[in-house]
């Protein structure tokens, strides 16, 4: 049995670490999984909103009705349209406000459905350096039990070693279910972006310069 490749969006998961106060009226992102079943012609046949029992009643039917309005081009077995089973991502921005907020869909993409999530004790070095701020990027490959059977960092020159290594040791405990084409799991990719804000929490000491102070605690 052959089977043609099938091209997926990689879904992308940004966290801010540590979490932050959130401000009142501040918008802030939304990010809420679907398990779908598209049929050989490509359209959703079965479709359910993962922990719909955590979001509104008139959000939850508003994403239901988006993803049973969605279209694949199918994937082909053997030369012949197959059925495609798969997590389905998508990515808001909401508005909070006197009248209930606003929602903007920013991005949706497919891919394997993350049902355990892990990470790693924020590195402490970086957590001692406040203001420190920056991002790397995980690329793990997804073997067909679910697991990553490789992750890559990416990451702008200069980042500390112990960033790299938090992705990785992150996402090496993160568990998937596999996309499945014609009911066989398949392999896959999911990016995950971290990005790192550490507070300045120290009071500004103005008997010594902030410049030596960045210095000694590096």
């Amino acid at each position: 049995m052959s089977m043609k490749p099938l091209l997926l969006g990689f879904a992308c998961m940004v966290l801010a670490l540590p979490a932050a106060a959130q401000t009142a009226g501040e918008p802030y992102e939304v990010s809420v999984w679907m398990r779908v079943l598209f049929g050989t012609d490509g359209k959703p046949v079965e479709y359910a909103l993962v922990d719909e029992e955590k979001y509104p009643a008139k959000f939850a039917e508003n994403v239901k009705a988006r993803v049973a309005r969605a279209s694949i081009p199918p994937p082909a077995v053997d030369g012949r349209p197959s059925t495609l089973r798969s997590g389905v991502e998508m990515r808001f921005t909401v508005t909070p406000s006197g009248q209930g907020g606003t929602v903007k869909v920013e991005g949706i993409a497919m891919g394997a459905l993350p049902l355990r999530r892990y990470f790693a004790a924020y590195p402490q070095d970086i957590a001692q350096s406040g203001g420190w701020k920056g991002e790397a990027t995980g690329i793990c490959r997804i073997g067909i039990e679910g697991r990553c059977s490789s992750v890559e960092v990416t990451a702008l020159p200069g980042m500390p070693e112990s960033v790299r290594r938090h992705v990785k040791a992150s996402l090496e405990k993160w568990q998937f279910e596999p996309q499945q084409i014609g009911g066989q799991p398949i392999e896959g990719e999911y990016r995950l972006t971290l990005r790192y804000d550490t507070p300045d929490s120290m009071p500004e000491d103005f008997r010594e310069d902030k410049f030596l102070r960045i210095i000694k605690n590096r």
